[in-house]
């Protein structure tokens, strides 16, 4: 009997191969006791795709303790600064990503609509998964994700997404 080897391949990979996983980080976030930050994983209202996101890293540069909250379909306070720092992961493509990492480094106040899905306490001086969602998060056109930071006094973060875009997953 001729046995032939198998391998399975997790989605991410696979959709990297396409040219389709990309990944990038928000600027610095500085929070305060009396100021805010975000950063928003966005897919535009006519982009014909889904975001698939594959998973979340957060990073907390400071020695003093962020909270996190993770909402869906808000809309932040601030004016939206669009990150420059995002990647296709397959290095020799040509793809550009529909979507796109707005955030901002320092507000006032909250957001407003949305839902709050999970709270994330960001331990100093060290970077985590925020959740681990393997494109069962889907961001479809006109939607986004946020992450919503706070702290009581000064410390500095950072945010990062991975996902991949297709009309459907295969």
């Amino acid at each position: 009997m001729d046995i032939k080897p198998t391998v399975d391949i997790i989605n991410p990979v696979f959709q990297s191969t396409k040219g389709r996983l990309f990944a990038g980080t928000s600027g610095v976030l500085k929070t305060s006791s009396t100021r805010n930050a975000w950063a928003q994983l966005v897919n535009p209202l006519h982009s014909h795709v889904n975001l698939y996101v594959s998973f979340f890293a957060l990073t907390n540069f400071s020695t003093k303790l962020v909270k996190a909250d993770f909402v869906v379909n808000a809309d932040p306070p601030g004016t939206p600064i669009l990150s420059s720092d995002v990647s296709v992961l397959k290095l020799a493509s040509n793809h550009k990503p529909v979507g796109q990492i707005f955030f901002n480094p320092h507000v006032s106040g909250s957001f407003s609509g949305g839902t709050v899905i999970g709270t994330r306490a960001l331990s100093p001086l060290r970077t985590e998964l925020g959740f681990r969602v393997d494109g069962r998060l889907i961001i479809e056109p006109g939607t986004n994700a946020m992450f919503f930071l706070t702290s009581r006094t000064s410390a500095e973060s950072q945010i990062e997404f991975e996902w991949f875009e297709s009309e459907a997953i295969f």
